[in-house]
């Protein structure tokens, strides 16, 4: 017997605007499981919010904003979260697992695009792309300024921080682009599903030898601040800095300072503070000339979005209502963690 039938109604609580959609396209690919489910959308997905909405709850969706703890010992009812990313840190797991909740992501997202937006911030960073655009923008025409300040990544040394799906794919990217590829993952010794050579190596070698070096790390207590002055210093004074991973896996004082002293030749970020902060107006790193920074888009294409939202991570609710069990659970590893 499925869930739904043993439930009655089962309610769904959706704690991100940005998941609107979901009911609407539920009713059009699961019509007869959508006839049992009553949908609840946050408006602003702010914790208050969320502590009001989430008693009563069987199922909690996931996306950007926090399921704290507070939001989460509110949760009387529910059994299972499904987390629309394959990063889960906004999620209290500890609360999460002492209640018994299944909680599980979105198995592959964001590989496709947060890797080819690593490789977009190498190249407008090799290519001086702000300083170029902005010129143009301003009827300036600075060609002798920018002759010697565009490079090629043609047969430069990638360093990648963090080698599981998102790195691996910038991995193949890089190979396309006739890069030579080397990797820190203590976790990841066999790359043997890669037909290119990849050489693995301990962060401090991948810090002084690589021309870029690109993070795609998890943010643990492990990796918090895993970049910090004492590594930007070991770092070429030509080389490039990537972040798409987690804001805090850099430290950004130490990142601004670097910058401003030439330890570094540039950066390029998507992203700022633990999950989904944006850095302050007046933060020092929105006014340097050295750095390509963009408001954390790096996952968010159309096609992502759509794969992610409405087939990964709704097919897995589905399974989870009709009793099977859910693809992509995290929450097991927490627990043994």
């Amino acid at each position: 017997m499925s869930r739904r039938k043993e439930m009655n109604r089962i309610r769904i609580v959706i704690t991100d605007p940005l998941l609107g959609r979901m009911p609407e396209i539920a009713r059009e690919r699961y019509p007869e499981e959508s006839k049992g489910i009553d949908w609840v959308m946050a408006e602003t997905g702010d914790e208050d919010e969320l502590m009001a909405l989430v008693p009563g709850a069987d199922i909690i969706v996931g996306a950007r904003k926090g399921l704290t703890a507070k939001v989460l010992e509110r949760a009387d009812k529910a059994t299972f979260i499904q987390q629309c990313s394959a990063g889960y840190d906004n999620i209290d797991m500890q609360v999460a697992v002492r209640k018994g909740m299944k909680v599980s992501n979105s198995g592959a997202a964001g590989v496709i695009p947060v890797a080819e937006h690593a490789i977009m911030l190498m190249l407008a960073c090799a290519k001086s792309l702000p300083m170029a655009h902005q010129s143009m923008v301003e009827g300036k025409w600075i060609f002798n300024e920018l002759v010697n300040r565009v490079y090629e990544v043609y047969d430069k040394l990638l360093g990648i921080v963090g080698m599981g799906q998102i790195g691996t794919q910038v991995a193949v990217l890089a190979h396309g682009l006739k890069m030579r590829v080397q990797y820190y993952d203590p976790y990841r010794k066999d790359t043997s599903d890669l037909d290119f050579p990849v050489k693995s190596v301990s962060l401090e070698e991948l810090l002084r030898t690589s021309d870029f070096v690109t993070i795609h790390t998890p943010l643990t207590d492990e990796t918090y601040h895993l970049i910090g002055m004492d590594q930007l210093r070991m770092m070429k004074k030509t080389a490039y800095l990537i972040n798409t991973a987690r804001g805090v896996i850099v430290d950004e004082e130490a990142l601004v300072k670097a910058l401003e002293e030439g330890v570094i030749a540039g950066a390029g970020l998507d992203v700022y503070g633990r999950h989904i902060d944006e850095p302050h107006p007046d933060a020092k790193i929105r006014r340097l000339p050295n750095v390509v920074l963009t408001p954390h888009v790096g996952g968010a294409s159309a096609e992502d979005i759509f794969r992610n939202f409405y087939v990964t991570s709704l097919d897995n609710i589905m399974r989870f209502i009709r009793g099977e069990a859910p693809l992509y659970v995290v929450s097991d590893k927490a627990k043994a963690g």
